[in-house]
């Protein structure tokens, strides 16, 4: 009787799902694409084998080129820094799949981690666009808060 309770009990954890505690759902993490890395470009844009140059949803931090804007350098490390130590990347699509500039759009996932959300905790965005309604930008907006708050980045 235990034991088939055990089995009851394991098998309608398998039928309605789980979340991870690592940031990403199950059910997201179907629409994830895994890519790789071919070179870091600056803060909120790389480039990554068979997808070419992708810039980052949702966010934008200061640029490195053609001039160098404050925090431009640290912003770029700090991604690259991400990029280059993670075990495994994903690319999640949201919406419009190319920019104006024929860039790839879309959110990244560093390991369980999404990297815009690191990027504005760190205090490297300052500034925001939207392409369409953003799935994460409620998620962003708290990490924007909690930098200000935390006087880290930009707002030192």
């Amino acid at each position: 009787m235990k034991y088939s309770l055990i089995v009851i009990l394991a098998f309608i954890l398998v039928l309605t799902g789980c979340q991870t505690n690592t940031g990403i759902e199950t059910d997201t993490r179907r629409d994830l694409v895994r890519i790789t890395l071919s070179q870091c470009i600056d803060g909120d844009t790389a480039r990554f084998d068979s997808l070419g140059r992708v810039r980052f949803l949702y966010i934008d931090t200061p640029e490195v080129y053609p001039v160098e804007e404050p925090f431009g350098k640290e912003a770029a490390d700090f991604t690259c820094d991400m990029l280059k130590s993670a075990d495994k990347i994903y690319i999640e699509y949201d919406g419009d799949r190319q920019d104006q500039y024929e860039r790839v759009l879309g959110w990244i996932w560093v390991d369980d981690l999404l990297l815009q959300e690191e990027l504005t905790k760190a205090g490297y965005v300052d500034y925001f666009y939207e392409y369409n309604q953003p799935k994460y930008k409620d998620r962003i907006q708290r990490a924007y808060q909690q930098a200000k708050r935390n006087k880290v980045g930009l707002f030192r």
